[in-house]
């Protein structure tokens, strides 16, 4: 954390979450490429268009949404059977309905479990009590972080303890104690403010 006298002080928790969703499967289809018409209705039917990149290759496939993860998070694992093969694949882009949060189309990247990949990883703040919401307004200045690590050890989300935050302090990105391995591309080096704690 830090003031805005640039004093720093130890956060007391940071942890991590493995990204890994593998127990939740889900069954897709090869579409064909289609009109707006087509792909409208197909959504209304309950199908969610996506793709799947894989060893250079795009597929365009198609999803039941009663299928999808109620999670469906860029940071994430799951099980994809495409033509009864199994399949890891790495949620890359999720598009949602602006006003339902629905899952409008996905973009998946199929992976193995020594795979060195870059993606978007979701802090979660935590610990933020009553206290300090009477003093201060919380403003949460980064909701994600770019990363870079092999699959098996990346994180599903970032958690961040903010309980010992104080008014006009922030929560710095030096402040994360990181998993070995890794690496934040956010920022390229240099400090970034993730939350602050404004006087009302």
């Amino acid at each position: 954390m830090q003031t805005h006298h640039h004093t720093s002080m130890v956060m007391k928790f940071i942890g991590v979450f493995l990204m890994t969703l593998e127990n939740i499967v889900i069954h897709a289809q090869v579409r064909e490429s289609a009109s707006k018409s087509t792909v409208r209705k197909r959504r209304q039917s309950g199908l969610v268009p996506g793709v799947l990149y894989r060893k250079g290759t795009a597929t365009q496939i198609a999803i039941s949404a009663s299928n999808l993860p109620k999670e469906h998070t860029r940071s994430c694992v799951v099980k994809l059977v495409l033509n009864d093969e199994e399949k890891s694949v790495l949620m890359r882009e999720v598009q949602v309905h602006p006003i339902t949060d629905k899952p409008l189309h996905f973009d998946f990247q199929e992976v193995q479990a020594n795979d060195v990949v870059r993606t978007h990883v979701p802090l979660n703040f935590v610990g933020l009590t009553r206290e300090q919401e009477k003093e201060g307004a919380f403003n949460i200045r980064t909701r994600y972080l770019e990363v870079k690590s092999k699959l098996s050890n990346l994180p599903r989300s970032i958690e961040v303890d903010v309980s010992g935050l104080k008014v006009d302090q922030s929560v710095q990105l030096h402040d994360l104690k990181l998993a070995e391995g890794i690496v934040v591309r956010t920022g390229k080096g240099k400090n970034v403010a993730l939350a602050s704690l404004v006087k009302i």
